[in-house]
């Protein structure tokens, strides 16, 4: 009898510790994970702090988070980096983002798999060969951690073929994920897909303007809500009529609503479509207004245009300030604005003539992933080479 309950003994701890391999195997990314501290007096001053951000007290709301991101709380963490990320409170510091974003990840914390995305999405915006790649590993561990928003950014980078090998099947599986979840970018993605049947698959318009249709209802609702970036979205879907019929008027309505919600793309978008459609002097001037508005706010496309404008002397603009423009567009990174300005010194048009400089500005170009700048940069340095092979 002993040796029978040996046996069973045995064959139980056996399936015990089978069972514990199993779990630290699946689980093996979690073990270092840091249990986040439970202060009811700290989730009280952190709640507190939201409330000033939901009113506009971003500066005071960014004090409670940075003190108590200092002592290991990582909600406060989490929200500092936003912060930081967004410019609430503060002048927009993504490497200071990046520090906060990565600490608080290290806790088992309700905010763990949203901060997961938002590394993502920073390492999206940043220059260097690995960066795509390592925002697709933060994304897939977000959406690993039940964080459904990321499905959006896998099918984006699968379809785009960003950090890792094009792959339409799982761009289309993440875009129905997305979908289902009822994100609008991802109803509307994969409704571009399906009306003309992109890809390979088959078309079915009435499904694709079904998923528009869920869109819009969406995007209404947030817009009336307050959301800018929702607004902008429905007057670019008015604005292009490329899923529904063109609508001028209800384009002009939303991106004007995102305009003067503050968002800059809405008022870049609703300057150029104004500028489009109307040829009314008095009309040309508000859009230039909203342009500058969307320049100064540091909305590198609405600098860009504006040198582009004041070049080509568009709107009784003067050529002399183009330059002016492109400089403030170099200086935010937009590709556009870098290939203009790298024109300028090629030619000598407006600024001294320095092909050294218009070389440096282009390589900083094709380091964005700038086609534009990628194409001029070819183009002299053939140039450059059958000049030595003549001499």
């Amino acid at each position: 009898m002993f040796n029978n309950f040996k046996k069973y003994f045995f064959a139980l701890l056996s399936c015990i510790l089978i069972l514990v391999i199993a779990f630290l195997w699946i689980d093996r990314e979690n073990i270092s994970v840091k249990n986040a501290p439970n202060d009811p007096q700290v989730n009280e001053m952190i709640s507190q702090a939201r409330a000033l951000q939901k009113k506009g007290d971003f500066e005071d709301a960014l004090i409670v988070f940075e003190k108590y991101a200092l002592r290991g709380h990582p909600e406060a963490m989490y929200h500092v980096a936003r912060a930081y990320n967004r410019g609430w409170g503060t002048q927009p510091n993504l490497d200071k983002a990046r520090h906060y974003f990565m600490l608080a990840v290290e806790y088992n914390f309700s905010y763990r798999a949203e901060t997961a995305y938002e590394l993502g999405r920073l390492y999206q915006r940043a220059i260097g060969p690995d960066c795509n790649k390592i925002a697709m590993s933060w994304f897939t561990k977000a959406y690993g951690w039940k964080y459904t928003k990321a499905a959006m950014q896998l099918a984006l980078h699968y379809e785009q073929g960003l950090g890792t090998k094009q792959n339409i099947r799982q761009a289309i599986f993440y875009y129905k994920v997305a979908a289902s979840h009822g994100i609008e970018q991802a109803l509307i993605r994969y409704a571009r897909i399906l009306q003309k049947g992109r890809y390979g698959t088959t078309a079915d318009p009435e499904q694709a303007l079904k998923l528009v249709e869920r869109a819009i209802i969406s995007l209404s609702h947030r817009s009336r809500g307050g959301s800018a970036s929702a607004a902008k979205q429905l007057g670019r879907l008015y604005r292009n009529g490329e899923l529904i019929p063109k609508n001028n008027e209800l384009a002009k309505f939303w991106l004007l609503h995102a305009a003067r919600i503050g968002n800059t793309g809405g008022m870049h978008d609703y300057a150029h479509l104004l500028l489009s459609i109307s040829s009314n002097k008095e009309t040309h001037k508000t859009a230039l207004k909203w342009l500058i508005s969307a320049a100064k706010k540091g909305h590198g496309g609405a600098m860009n245009s504006l040198g582009k404008y004041h070049l080509s002397q568009k709107y009784d603009l003067k050529r002399i300030g183009a330059v002016s423009w492109f400089n403030k567009g170099v200086a935010a990174s937009h590709g556009g604005a870098i290939e203009q300005l790298a024109k300028l010194y090629v030619k000598g048009d407006l600024v001294e003539k320095d092909l050294e400089k218009a070389v440096e500005l282009l390589e900083k170009g094709v380091a964005l992933g700038h086609s534009g700048s990628a194409r001029l940069l070819k183009r002299i340095n053939k140039a450059q080479s059958a000049n030595t092979k003549s001499q």
